[in-house]
């Protein structure tokens, strides 16, 4: 009995592994990495016309890559877009940082180990030893918010926003410790089950059970039969 259910339980693991595997891989994936590091350098090189007609050629294709992603991706994306398109020109350097750290945490392909690496290299941009300033903090965190949302809801990000708004009042030091901790509270980006998956763990598990106990039932039946038969060969 107990080398047939952990046979089933094996069935059940290894029915289950791909379809959690392969929950966020869908929508199609396209690296941006080198455009955007061409359009941060002819910005750094006050290129700015050069830059926004750069970005322009490419905009439909953005825009239809923006347009695969879920609708909440979708709208933080094309805001971001916006931002670069229209910013002024001091200010497209970080509105294109921001889109270009957003493009690369959305891939498909690792979307949700980006989240995770996101958070895990913001806490250890707070260490003693980092060396980052405050006001290198503040744009170091407004660099990756965008991206967090995608993840995270406003009401867990507000209580770093909050820390780091008083930076620049408090014991540094301190704020920076809170900080972290605020983050170790962030919980760990994990792929979460669509309806669909849902349904089948459920029958899979379900079904599991009761074969599980199907076969008990059997064995406990032929095991009283058994029994029986004795009993009544002693006594005839």
């Amino acid at each position: 009995m107990g080398r047939a259910i952990l046979i089933l339980l094996c069935s059940v693991i290894f029915t289950l592994t791909p379809m959690n595997k392969h929950l966020y891989l869908s929508g199609h994936s396209e690296d941006w990495t080198a455009f955007f590091l061409q359009y941060k350098l002819l910005i750094q090189d006050g290129k700015y016309e050069l830059a926004s007609k750069a970005l322009n050629n490419r905009r439909t294709e953005l825009e239809n890559y923006l347009e695969s992603l879920s609708p909440q991706k979708e709208e933080i994306g094309k805001e971001l877009l916006q931002s670069v398109l229209t910013g002024k020109q001091a200010a497209n350097s970080a509105d294109a940082d921001r889109l270009y750290v957003f493009i690369e945490t959305v891939n498909p392909t690792s979307y949700l180990e980006n989240i995770n690496n996101l958070v895990f290299n913001y806490k250890k941009s707070l260490d003693a030893d980092s060396y980052l300033t405050d006001e290198e903090l503040q744009n170091e965190w407004e660099k990756v918010v965008p991206s967090l949302l995608t993840y995270y809801s406003y009401e867990q990000l507000i209580p770093i926003g909050e820390q780091l708004s008083q930076l620049s009042d408090g014991d540094s030091y301190q704020i920076r410790e809170t900080m972290a901790v605020e983050l170790d509270q962030l919980p760990e980006a994990l792929p979460a089950l669509s309806g669909e998956a849902l349904l089948w763990t459920v029958l899979l598990i379900g079904g599991t059970i009761l074969i599980t106990l199907a076969y008990v039932a059997v064995r406990k039946y032929q095991a009283i039969a058994t029994v029986k038969g004795s009993f009544k060969r002693e006594n005839s």
